[in-house]
Formats: structure tokens, sequence, C-alpha cells
């Protein structure tokens, strides 16, 4: 082993040593939602209000998928709504009976507030005094010096009311009022009530969009969905068995608080009646309220009480009741989908047995056959993969279902099909190209992606050719065959050299001396050419004009280009020539070309003919 693959090795086991740490030593975080369950069960504890019976009924009710579940949410949230009514009334009642413990802070925003109660006091006082003399004095005067008096005072009012209710705000905070602050809770309570409808209809449409109601009401008989069913519904099981022990407990606690709050009132009853008896009589005499009154308004608000609470854990212990029916139905629903995965599972090991029975079946047809027989060995072999083939497809079926966009999914197949199947595709109905009109046959001279040679054969898919030279020598084969997939007949383009016309661009470059008048050469050597290409030149014009049906004149003369050069001229003459007469034209050329440039006494002569793309 290589030094580079001992130390991936290395560091691939301690990797997987620090994540296995890693994941004991995080274990306890898995279990995420029993820890959201006490940080809100502390936050709630620390409230003054426990609002958690509504916070779960709306929460469970969000997992709402039939009709029947939709009444059961219904009925836990109306339930909750109420025990939560009751919590504020019988808070607020402990709040009255039981006032928050005086503190600095609290003593210092009391007296402010008495303060803020006798200024505000005054001022309506005030302000009532100035409104009755302005309606009874006549005086124009006098009313308008009391009707700035007036202004002043509605505006110290004002003044001092906003004093005042910044100074409640500020005891609430200190939690030196405890009503006020539950108040304030109830205040928003009630506003979200009336939000209520909206929500349910918001959770209904976060349900829909996570697909909770699609999952759990399919009517699909498939594994997959069936689980995903049942996933839902012991998923969603559990918190409605979380939330009944919930209420169950609540009422236990509530219960156990009543007992003791029962004791609690018959002792004050006793000490009460024997202090008001007392002091009965002094307080007819002084014209106050009698104690017997006092008394039986103090009892009957602690009865009150007393039955808020009998309320509440009447509907705590129906809320369970609730969550209780709505965990039947839910079971009933799972275990009718855990009924349908026991079906299909059958199904699957049947049709594995069927599998196996039939490649039994298959090899033992098989085996029987005689030794001249055994070309049948191919079809057992089809076979085979035909049946094992089928009962996987079934398998699948039976696991996944049918899928219900069945055209799209053969569309995209289809489509993945043709992209990887692409060059085979377009190959093949480049055959089809290949054969007709315009294509080539075995024996065609041709070029193809830049290669030429002569077509050895064309078959549906691949075109052979004998490989040759470039254009720049002679044509002789280089004894390699090349072999193209037929799509170059589609996607690109090819030439044949063996079709009509057969005509290409040959040229011949030459390079002449200062001294050998080079202009007066360069005319004699398209003269040469002229002379040479006379014949098919004539020829090339009258094929092109039959071939492009037009009027237009084509022009086969030798065209020559000259480009002055530091010692002399540069000449490329281009001439027409057909293809399989090139090198015998380009030679006689040739020659003339070295007789001609011998007589006018030229010591160097470069001549080099190079290939040109045949005339369009």
């Amino acid at each position: 082993m290589k030094s580079y693959e001992k130390l991936i090795w290395q560091s691939l086991v301690v990797l997987l040593a620090i994540l296995l740490c890693a994941a004991i030593f995080t274990r306890d975080w898995a279990n995420y939602r029993d820890r959201l369950r006490d940080l809100r069960a502390k936050s709630q504890h620390a409230q003054l209000v426990d609002t958690r019976p509504l916070d779960t009924a709306q929460q469970v009710g969000a997992l709402a998928v039939t009709r029947t579940e939709h009444d059961y949410a219904q009925d836990a949230e109306r339930l909750a709504d109420r025990s939560v009514d009751l919590a504020f009334a019988i808070a607020i009642h402990d709040a009255g009976r039981n006032p928050a413990p005086l503190t600095p802070q609290t003593r210092e925003l009391t007296e402010k507030i008495k303060a803020g109660q006798s200024a505000v006091t005054a001022d309506q006082s005030r302000v009532t005094q100035f409104t009755q003399l302005l309606a009874k004095t006549s005086d124009e005067n006098a009313k308008m010096d009391l009707q700035g008096l007036l202004v002043t005072a509605q505006a110290q009012l004002a003044l001092d009311q906003d004093n005042l209710d910044a100074a409640n705000q500020d005891l609430v905070l200190a939690g030196g009022n405890k009503q006020a602050a539950i108040q304030q809770l109830l205040d928003q309570h009630n506003a979200q009530d009336a939000q209520s409808a909206a929500t349910a209809a918001a959770a209904a449409a976060a349900a829909a969009a996570s697909g909770v109601v699609t999952i759990e009401r399919t009517q699909s008989k498939n594994i997959v969905a069936q689980f995903r069913a049942w996933n839902s519904l012991h998923a969603k099981e559990t918190q409605l068995i979380q939330a009944q022990k919930d209420a169950q407990t609540l009422a236990a606690q509530l219960s156990a608080s009543r007992d003791g709050l029962q004791k609690e009132l018959d002792q004050e009853k006793s000490t009460k009646r024997a202090s008001h008896a007392s002091g009965a009589a002094s307080a007819s005499a002084n014209g106050q309220e009698s104690s017997p009154v006092s008394l039986l308004r103090e009892l009957t608000e602690d009865q009150k009480n007393l039955a808020d609470f009998g309320r509440r854990i009447d509907t705590e212990q129906q809320l369970a009741v609730v969550y209780s029916d709505w965990i039947t139905f839910v079971s009933v629903r799972e275990k009718s989908f855990l009924h349908g995965m026991c079906v299909s599972l059958f199904c699957v090991v049947l049709i594995a047995l069927c599998i196996l029975l039939a490649n039994y079946g298959v090899q033992r047809f098989f085996a029987e056959v005689t030794v001249e027989r055994r070309q049948l060995r191919t079809a057992q072999t089809l076979v085979l993969f035909l049946v094992q083939g089928v009962g996987i497809l079934l398998i699948l079926l039976v696991i996944f279902g049918v899928p219900s966009n069945l055209a799209t999914v053969l569309a995209l197949a289809g489509a993945g099909v043709t992209v990887a199947m692409k060059d085979f595709i377009v190959g093949f109905f480049g055959w089809f190209v290949l054969m007709g009109k315009k294509g080539i046959r075995t024996g065609d001279w041709v070029e193809i992606n830049g290669v030429g040679g002569e077509v050895l054969s064309v078959g549906l898919l691949h075109t052979v050719i004998l490989e040759t030279g470039n254009w720049t020598d002679a044509g002789h084969p280089t004894g390699r065959k090349v072999s193209f997939v037929n799509s170059f007949a589609i996607e690109g383009h090819y030439f044949n050299f063996s079709t009509t016309g057969q005509w290409l661009w040959d040229e011949i470059e030459v390079q002449i001396p200062q001294d050998a008048e080079p202009y007066a050469t360069a005319e004699a050597i398209q003269k040469i050419a002229a002379d040479e290409t006379a014949a098919n030149a004539q020829l090339a014009e009258t094929e092109w004009r039959r071939v492009a049906r037009t009027n237009k004149a084509f022009s086969a003369t030798p065209s020559m280009s000259i480009r002055p050069t530091g010692g002399g001229v540069n000449v490329v003459l281009r001439y027409i020539t057909r293809a399989n007469e090139r090198s015998d034209v380009r030679a006689r050329i040739y020659r003339a070309l070295v007789d001609l440039l011998h007589k006018k006494r030229v010591p160097e002569v470069n001549a080099s003919v190079l290939a040109s793309p045949p005339a369009r």
C-alpha cells in the first residue's frame, strides 16, 4: 500500500471515530420534540396563566385530515379555549385575593399612582366646574376667560391621565399589579380568538402544502404509499397520546388544587364568622355595610372560584375524552394501512415464488433439449430474462405503484433513451440519407470530417473508407481504414468527388526573382495554364450551368494572384481540373513552367502544388 493510500485510510478512520463520538455525545439532542415540549412548559409556568391546553389543541388541530378528524379538532379547540377562559377567571380571582407583596419599587409606584389618581380627580373636578360656569355665564369676556381656563384644565387632565397610565404600566411590568397583567393577557387571548378562523384556514393550507392530506387519504395499494400514510398516522397518534396525557395530568393537578382550596376555605369560614360576629354591631352603628353581608360576598366569590375549578376540571376531562376518541379513530386507520402493507408484502413474496417456479420450469424444459438442438440455449436465456424482467416489474409495481402521470414518465424515459442513444439513432437515419440520390456508394472518392479516401462499405450505422493522402499528395492510400458513424450525413457535411461535375480548383505557387521580369513571366504562366486546361474549363462551365439551371455566367478561366515580396513576386495560379486527372494536369503545367523559367534563366524556382476544396 502506498503512502498516500495509508494517509487516506488513516484520515477516514480518524474521521469515523470523531463522528462516532459526536453522535454518542449528542444522542440526547435527537428527541427534539420532548426538549421543545419541556421548554414550552417552562415558559408557560413562568407566565401568569397556563394556556398550554389551547396551544396543544391548535397544534394537533393542524393535523386533521378527514371530516371526522376536523370535528374532533374543533371540539378539542372549543374545550381548550373554554379551559383557558376559566384559567383566566381563576387567575384574576387569585390575584385579587393574593396581591403581590410590595417591594421598594412597587411601593414607590403605588404612591405615584395614588398621587396621579388624586391629580386626575382634581383635574376632572376643575373641568366640570369650568364647564358649568361657562354654561351659566352670559358675559362674552368672561366666557373667553372661562374657555381658556377650560382648555388649560383639559390639557392638564390629559397630561395627568397619561402619567397615571404610564405609572400603572410600570407597576404591571414590575409585578406589582397581577390583575392588570392578567387582564392584558386576557385581552390578547380574546384577540387571538377573533383570528382563530384565519389561523385554522392557514393551518389547513399548510397541511395541504406539506402533503399530509394527500398522504393520509391515499387510495393507492402499493407499499410505499401505504407506509407513508401509516407513518404519518403513527406520528399523529403519538402527538394525540401526549396531548391526552397532558389533559389528564392537568385535570389531576386541578383536582388536587381544588381539594386544597376547599380545605382552606372551610378553615377561613369558621374564622371569619367568629371575627365578623364580634364586629357586626359596631359596623351597623357606624352606617357601614354589615359584616354578615361582607362575609356572604366573600364566601360567594370563593364558591364561584371553586365552581370555576370544577368546571375547568370537567372541561379537561372532556378534552381528554375527545383526544381518546380521536386516537381510536387514527388507530383504526393506521391498522387498515398496516393490513394493506401485509397484503402487498404477501403479493411480493408470491410473485418472487412464481418467478422461482417459472425459472425452474424453463430450466427443466430446456434441459430435455437434445444435443442436436443446442441453438435453443439462446432462447432459454431470452425466456429466463423475460420471466425475471416481468417478475421484477410486477414487484416494483406492488412496491411503488403505477405512476399517476404514466404518460409523462414514458415521455421522459423516451427522451432519456433518445439522449443516451442519440448517435446510434441519428446514425441509423443517416444511412437512409446516404442511400439516397445525393448519397455515396462503395468505390466513391469522398472527404468526411477532413479525412479523404475511397468508400469500402456503407452499413446501417457506420461508413468505412480507405484513407488516402491529402490534396497535396498524389492520392495514394495510406493503408488505414477509417470508420465514421452515419450521423455525419445529418449533423455535418461530406464531399463526394465521384458524382457529376467532379471538378476542383488546384493551385500552383511560384516565386519569381525581381531580375526575371516577374510580371511578364506571370502572364506567361497564366497563358500556359489556360492552354493546358482550356478543354476542361469549357466543359466545367457547361456542366455548372446545367446543374445550376440559371443563366448566370460561370467562369472556369485560370486566375492568378501576385503578391510582391522582398526578392521579387509570389505568383499563385488557380485552375480547374477533374478530380481523377488532377495529378496529370499538374505535372504538365509544372513541366511547362520549369521550361519557361529556365528559358528566362531564373536560377532558383520554388513551385508547390496546394490542395483546394472542390468547385462550388
